[in-house]
């Protein structure tokens, strides 16, 4: 009997173990429902709509999207950037690794002018888990009224608070909340990118 009530609660905890999340809960929205961040009426136009540079296998890598500055072609403040860190690019479209010094080309686009919203290719590509792309948007220009009631008040600032990178595959109509970091104080949220789909500022 000792070694059959043994067994029983042996059995117990290796199921309670093998159920226990090692990770937060995966949150999805359809589409229609997801509230993305728009741009500021008075916001500066954007320097470029799309912006791209080369990673490389063994360097680390970065490149930015600004506003426009003071004058036509001057650089202003910053909406989003990307890194790729040294040893961050894992597996190219086709599926093959990434040889020391081995480059690809990397696009940033607004996806819907106005939104904080952004597709990045070439789609496909993939990030190494343990040395992840860092994704960092700005959003001191959008507009600040989150839920469009007319007015800034306490109730945008509880919403501000919320505000994360979403994700969701070409085509889909899902959309899966990363879990940033959220620096409202700073008009900042940075996440990891593991590969390239669609991300959006959003709640």
């Amino acid at each position: 009997m000792p070694r059959l009530r043994w067994l029983f609660l042996a059995a117990v905890v290796g199921c309670t173990d093998a159920t226990s999340p090692s990770t937060p809960p995966v949150t999805t929205t359809p589409n229609s429902q997801l509230h993305i961040v728009a741009q500021d009426t008075t916001a500066p136009v954007l320097l470029s709509d799309s912006v791209s540079f080369y990673a490389v296998a063994g360097q680390g890598r970065q490149v930015r999207m600004y506003y426009q500055g003071a004058a036509p072609g001057d650089t202003g403040e910053t909406l989003l950037e990307f890194e790729v860190p040294g040893d961050g690019l894992l597996k190219k479209p086709d599926g093959g690794a990434f040889l020391p010094g081995d480059s690809i080309l990397i696009t940033i686009s607004v996806a819907t002018p106005g939104r904080f919203e952004f597709t990045f290719g070439p789609a496909g590509l993939q990030f190494n888990p343990a040395a992840p792309a860092r994704l960092k948007i700005e959003y001191g220009r959008c507009d600040h009224d989150f839920n469009d009631d007319g007015h800034v008040d306490p109730a945008d600032s509880t919403v501000q608070a919320m505000l994360d990178v979403w994700r969701r595959e070409t085509g889909d109509t899902l959309w899966t909340k990363l879990g940033g970091v959220n620096l409202d104080g700073d008009n900042e949220v940075s996440v990891n990118v593991l590969h390239f789909t669609e991300y959006a500022l959003a709640w």
